[in-house]
């Protein structure tokens, strides 16, 4: 199924050829925020190292649902579903699979929405509706600090428009009870320089599977100040009330006779999420700008599981808290640009869970930890000549956590841990010509042990002694718009990583162990992306990813023995995502959708003795039509009906999550 949608792809660029449309009908320049807080833009040619925007109307024409699902069509994204919600996917980059710990960093407005107990992240907690923009850096971004290996995504949320009021209404409903209401509005207020924008969501699902389902309920408000060019203020609340079932996995036996059986009905996560940030822009003499960020999220969280031997009610409590501040001066050196900047910032996690079930026998816990984080940041970007562009900086992390607990099998825990590290960054970007640019660039960056992999209760492998991950990314990459109307992107990637965290069996005759490092793995790749545009008429991306994962030494895992070579578990080999738009007649897109995903190895399969996870192409497509203030759309998911499975671990026998099949999403938009 790839390859004729590929052919359609070439065939669009060929015809496409024929002439060239106007200017103002071409694909406009991209632009991507070129520091850790959002200051200053630069076109992504003159930054090294690969960039991906998504924009509110990218989302649209997706039509996404779920954030992840406005993720699922680009280059080095490693995406699937472990829990059995379509809420709840894992996202991580650039070959990391997110076990036992994601290292994508995730920011929304400048603040990191990782958990801080296990550095997951919530998508579930993120507005969708008032994304303006999300932009992917794979790789390290030194610049953002630890934690952020496979690289980070970036997303910046709407702000009021300064022309009039406006307001939006959205109804829509489809396949396995699957329902979304959304009102929002944005528009200046009486208040002269302020402005506002407002959303609030209600989300309703049955699930395809048996038991599953969920409720979700988002508030998303932002108040916006502006004098001029230089003064920019913007003060923002979220809240997330969501409650969230979870059908897990299914053993292959169970799935070939029904894909939508559940075999622990009761499984469930609440999400309870109140977020407060406060952004400052400022521009100063001499051409510089000082930019500022404050925040206040607290989030609590109940988790339900049932398993074999028991169950398992999980209660976490997360407050944190923190800002940081930065200075830039873009202007010139000797007459030559030059963008510099420097930051600082602090961050405190408070986080306490109590945690109580049975397992085998009834247990017991209660957790409290209190981690402090500060970094210092220096990044700078040097036109050597207008054609050749030098970029160097560093970051200093500290990480400190103190945490004390109580558990029911071994009595009382407590433990203090600090991490320490100064990560280097260096690129050198060449522009030959006007729309072609080659770029080499390095960096490094650190993962922190989690308090569960350093001060873990109960017989699960606790050890003080870890050591941080450290990666170190190199990067070859082109950047070309080869026409007004096409233009295209390839990267290479490498990064080799030390201290790769798992749990290590130390006695193989019991099976016991703990966590602990081991020397060596490996990610390398490369992606390709093409997106072209013809006039009004067409535009259409395609997105190609092959990935390698190995480990580079041998060690003894629960799973068995792992060697030198063998591929680390659910890291597709190749991915691609695709897409094309049709704008027959005004206001009408007919847009056709397409997504595989490679084999991959079971999760519990590091030997990769097993068989691996089979491969999926998924198509897709989308209708939609607007009459004046009205919009309308019919979304249909899945359309070959393919039976699939995004992830799989090894239990014995294999078990899978199963994917839906065949199923439809319409709704109506009123904008005035």
């Amino acid at each position: 199924m790839v390859f004729p949608i590929f052919l359609l792809f070439i065939l669009i660029s060929n015809l496409a050829s024929a002439a060239e449309p106007d200017q103002e009908e071409s694909l406009p320049p991209v632009v991507v925020t070129s520091t850790r807080l959002k200051d200053v833009e630069e076109e992504a040619a003159r930054i090294p190292g690969k960039v991906i925007i998504i924009t509110a109307d990218d989302i649209q024409q997706l039509g996404a649902k779920t954030v992840q699902e406005a993720l699922q069509y680009q280059s080095g994204v490693v995406l699937y579903d472990q829990i059995g919600n379509e809420f709840q996917s894992t996202v991580d980059l650039r070959g990391f699979n997110g076990q036992p710990v994601p290292v994508t960093s995730v920011f929304v407005d400048g603040v990191r929405v990782n958990e801080p107990d296990f550095n997951t992240v919530n998508f579930d907690l993120i507005p969708l509706e008032a994304i303006e923009r999300i932009e992917i850096l794979p790789g390290t971004a030194t610049v953002f600090g630890r934690n952020a290996l496979g690289g980070v995504i970036n997303i910046i949320t709407k702000r009021g428009r300064t022309d009039k009021p406006h307001f939006e209404l959205e109804s829509a409903g489809g396949s396995f009870g699957r329902q979304r209401y959304t009102f929002s509005s944005d528009g200046p207020l009486p208040l002269s320089n302020f402005d506002y924008y407002f959303s609030v969501t209600r989300e309703l699902t049955d699930g395809f599977r048996e038991a599953t389902g969920g409720r979700i309920t988002r508030i998303f408000t932002k108040l916006g100040y502006h004098l001029g060019q230089d003064t920019d203020v913007s003060l923002s609340y979220t809240h997330v009330d969501d409650h969230l079932k979870q059908a897990g996995s299914l053993p292959l036996s169970v799935l070939r006779r029904d894909r939508t059986e559940n075999l622990t009905p009761g499984d469930f996560s609440n999400g309870d999420l109140h977020s407060i940030s406060l952004n400052l822009r400022q521009k100063l003499p001499a051409s510089f700008s000082l930019a500022l960020n404050g925040f206040v999220r607290d989030s609590d969280l109940l988790s339900f599981v049932k398993f074999t031997s028991g169950n398992s009610l999980l209660r976490t409590n997360v407050l944190s808290g923190g800002g940081a501040i930065q200075l830039t001066h873009d202007g010139s050196i000797v007459e030559r640009k030059n963008l510099f900047n420097l930051g600082v910032e602090y961050g405190r996690n408070r986080f306490a869970s109590h945690n109580s079930g049975v397992f085998g026998v009834p247990f017991m816990s209660k957790q409290s930890t209190n981690e402090d984080v500060a970094g210092v940041y220096l990044s700078d970007s040097f036109s050597i000549f207008e054609s050749l562009i030098l970029t160097g900086g560093f970051r200093y992390d500290r990480d400190r956590i103190d945490f004390a607990g109580f558990d029911s099998f071994i009595g009382k825990l407590s433990g203090l841990r600090a991490f320490n590290r100064v990560s280097p960054k260096a690129g050198l970007v060449f522009v030959p010509l006007k729309d072609l640019s080659l770029s080499f660039s390095y960096s490094e960056g650190i993962r922190v042990p989690t308090v569960q992999e350093l001060f873990a209760l109960g017989p699960f492998g606790s050890n003080t002694s870890l050591l941080p991950m450290q990666s170190r990314n190199y990067e070859i990459g082109l950047k070309a718009r080869l026409s007004n109307w096409l233009e295209g992107s390839l990267a290479l990637f490498y990064m080799p990583v030390r201290d790769e965290i798992l749990f290590i069996v130390t006695d193989p005759l019991s099976g016991i162990g703990k966590n602990d490092n081991i020397d060596r793995t490996l990610r390398r790749g490369v992606e390709v992306s093409l997106r072209g545009r013809y006039g009004k008429l067409v535009d259409s991306f395609l997105n190609y990813t092959v990935t390698k994962a190995t480990f580079e030494t041998d060690v003894l895992l629960p799973s068995g023995q792992v060697k030198k070579g063998d591929e680390l578990p659910l890291v597709p080999r190749h991915r691609v995502g695709l897409g094309v738009n049709f704008h027959p007649v005004e206001d009408l897109t007919l847009s056709l959708l397409g997504n595989y995903v490679g084999r991959q190895f079971f999760l519990n399969d590091e030997p990769n003795r097993f068989k691996k996870l089979a491969d999926y192409f998924v198509l897709g497509s989308r209708v939609s039509y607007r009459w004046k203030d009205l919009t309308g759309y019919v979304t249909v998911n899945n359309l070959t009906n393919r039976k699939y499975s995004t992830s799989g671990i090894l239990f014995g026998e294999p078990f899978l999550v199963p994917a839906p099949g065949i199923n439809l999403f319409a709704g109506l938009i009123y904008r005035y």
